[in-house]
């Protein structure tokens, strides 16, 4: 076919202009970001893919039906319009990695990272373009880096306190004994006067403390000679939970288990499981006062090979900046001399020598839960009850 140079030229300028949009589309739709652009009423032009995935909206129902207003929450959309309009965020109708908040279809609230411009012609605002980047990954990755980083502190922090306790304890126990057994032979041998023998079994008394210190020092300290086999987590609980309710500290203490059906092993050293459960349990109550409701639960994790433990108290629970201290050697708020406060710090290395992990949840007024976590082992060989 013949054309004239005009109509030739008009047919090849038209074809680069649908080139040259496709590749724009292209463009758009293969970015990793949300885009999406609108003019200055809000009427949503441009929708990209990634912008469906973040926001939940199809392209159709954001191009018909939503307006750029709709995905901001509580008005930060007005907010964003001010800092495109200022100098603040890269320059006036510029705005350059600010960090906010986007609501999606279904609701829920979705940090964001974002960029944005206003398009002018002749002066005038037309449009804005955003791009929007989802940092909830990033994030998720971020709090689980913060907590691996405070876990390997905090194991490296009770490794150092643990032999400096284990060289502590053994010093001080030769004198401790040899002033325990003095005393007892100045009672037992000489004729005293009432007031010397109220000395002296305040001597004992005191030394007894010490003792009792020392054995819990060089218990924590033991980081050998552990039996370890699968063990039933639930027989464990159920064990110290028979013992322990037979005194009379738990006569006014409601207990509810709720203890997980057919749980998987753990592999364990059984003595030091009922020790792990014994301080908790025996700590909840006493923070109750003897009055309240301890609720032990088991469970299997979803999606995952860990079981989980939590043991709950109604007591007057833990304030935020006391909380993060609890698991520290010698930390304790009983009145001096109620406690050593090395209750909760042999909690936490015997599950670290597990493999598990032990976090606190707790509001004052509201009790406290205590969440172990175990990873599980194959039944097979698993400890026999009988010979404890």
């Amino acid at each position: 076919m013949d054309f004239d140079i005009p109509t030739r030229g008009g047919l090849e300028e038209k074809l680069q202009w649908t080139r040259t949009n496709a590749f724009l589309r292209n463009l758009i739709h293969s970015a990793v970001d949300g885009i999406i652009a609108a003019d200055i009423k809000g009427k949503i032009l441009t929708f990209n893919i990634v912008a469906t995935e973040v926001f939940g909206y199809t392209k159709n129902e954001a191009l018909t039906n939503l307006n750029v207003r709709d995905i901001y929450p509580n008005n930060k959309a007005f907010e964003v319009m001010r800092l495109l309009r200022s100098e603040e965020y890269g320059g006036k109708g510029k705005l350059r990695s600010y960090q906010t908040d986007v609501i999606g279809k279904n609701g829920k609230i979705i940090p964001i990272s974002l960029n944005a411009a206003i398009i002018y012609e002749e002066g005038r605002e037309v449009a804005t373009i955003g791009f929007f980047h989802d940092m909830r990954e990033e994030l998720r990755i971020k709090n689980v880096l913060e907590k691996t980083h405070i876990q390997l502190m905090q194991a490296e922090k009770m490794s150092s306190l643990g032999k400096l306790a284990a060289d502590v304890a053994h010093q001080l126990n030769n004198p401790l004994a040899g002033i325990t057994l003095f005393a007892k032979l100045i009672m037992e041998e000489y004729d005293l006067e009432e007031g010397v023998k109220e000395d002296l079994s305040r001597i004992l008394k005191d030394a007894k403390r010490c003792l009792d210190i020392v054995k819990e020092l060089l218990e924590f300290t033991r980081q050998t000679g552990h039996l370890m086999r699968p063990h039933d987590v639930n027989k464990a609980i159920s064990r110290t939970l028979f013992l322990l309710e037979s005194q009379a500290l738990f006569q006014n203490i409601d207990i509810e288990k709720d203890l997980g059906f057919s749980l998987p092993f753990v592999q364990a050293d059984i003595q030091q499981l009922k020790h792990l459960f014994m301080n908790i349990i025996l700590n909840a109550v006493h923070v109750m006062e003897g009055k309240g409701k301890l609720t032990v639960k088991s469970y299997l994790l979803p999606d995952s090979n860990r079981v989980c433990i939590e043991i709950s108290d109604t007591g007057p629970g833990i304030s935020e900046d006391i909380l993060p201290y609890i698991f520290e050697p010698f930390f304790t708020t009983k009145e001096e001399g109620e406690g050593t406060g090395l209750g909760l710090s042999m909690v936490y290395d015997i599950v670290e020598n597990h493999g598990g992990n032990i976090k606190a949840r707790s509001k004052p007024g509201e009790g406290t839960t205590f969440i172990v976590e175990f990873p599980i082992t194959a039944k097979a060989n698993g400890g026999d009850e009988s010979e404890e």
